[in-house]
């Protein structure tokens, strides 16, 4: 019979197959406890927030003691929580570790599905997969619908929400006659604004306000701006309190009926990391030597 030598010992093909196999069956089965009960889940998102003794848990979990006992017996036996001296239950290092991603998981699904038509009928190839995996950070974001009566109404909100801003950054592959206007604007508030447009939104914006208009707002330091070659299939602004993402239809036209909202702290860092994406994609000159090159 074939073996295997691991220092001293051999190990048979069969027995590390065997091995192999009561491993598969142990993650399986710390998923299934992990996972698969509401309860336990909600003990492990419990017990992130620090150590719980019993009555803690089944009070703010509003289940019976034994009940609770039955639940954090299977977790210690899986190594996922911890009961101290003062017997107060808590999570384990691997614990920890599984109560992270189970929270991540949770908030995912919880956007995914809250806004689900939304996701479905959008392309959503402008999301870079290590940003569609943080999806969670965008729960408790709001969908707002824009109605093509109330378009102006919703837009001029929207410009009056970006004046009260201290920074922005923006990436668009669509022009807005606005676009002038609003950066003026926020140059003269001394609002520092960094954006990533395409070639052709670019042109339409030099085409709008003239070169060196352009140029010398550019020269006053509070707007940068860089050029990208690549088709961009998101719209999106992110400021220091608010996160507004824009979506292209799967025919390839941008919706400009939808806009997902969200203020929270988590959604802010999600959109700075999905700016600095398509700025490290652009070219590094600034619009001074785009418009001399």
């Amino acid at each position: 019979m074939a073996t295997i030598i691991e220092g001293e010992e051999e190990i048979s093909v069969r027995d590390r197959s065997v091995i192999k196999g009561q491993k598969g069956q142990n993650i399986q089965n710390s998923i299934r406890i992990a996972v698969c009960s509401e309860l336990r889940r909600r003990i492990i998102i419990a017990l992130r927030e620090g150590k719980r003794a019993l009555s803690e848990l089944r009070d703010s979990l509003g289940v019976s003691s034994t009940t609770a006992i039955h639940a954090l017996r299977e977790l210690e036996k899986e190594n996922i929580i911890f009961q101290d001296e003062s017997r107060r239950y808590g999570l384990t290092r691997i614990g920890y570790v599984i109560g992270l991603k189970l929270s991540d998981f949770i908030d995912a699904v919880e956007v995914l599905k809250k806004h689900e038509d939304f996701w479905l009928t959008h392309d959503l190839s402008g999301i870079p997969p290590h940003l569609l995996e943080k999806i969670g950070w965008l729960s408790n974001s709001n969908v707002v619908k824009i109605d093509a009566l109330d378009i102006i109404k919703t837009h001029t909100t929207y410009i009056r929400t970006l004046k009260t801003a201290k920074w922005i950054k923006g990436v668009s592959p669509i022009f807005s006659p606005d676009y002038p206007r609003i950066f003026e604007d926020l140059i003269t508030k001394h609002t520092f604004t960094q954006l990533v447009l395409t070639e052709s939104v670019l042109k339409k914006v030099i085409d709008t306000v003239g070169l060196e208009n352009l140029k010398y707002q550019v020269s006053k330091g509070y707007l940068e701006i860089f050029v990208i070659e690549e088709e961009v299939k998101v719209a999106f602004t992110v400021t220091n309190f608010f996160l507004s993402i824009g979506l292209f239809k799967p025919d390839g036209v941008y919706d400009t009926t939808l806009d997902l909202i969200n203020t929270e702290e988590r959604a802010v860092r999600w959109g700075i990391e999905l700016f600095e994406y398509y700025q490290k994609k652009a070219k590094e000159n600034d619009i001074s030597n785009f418009c001399n090159g």
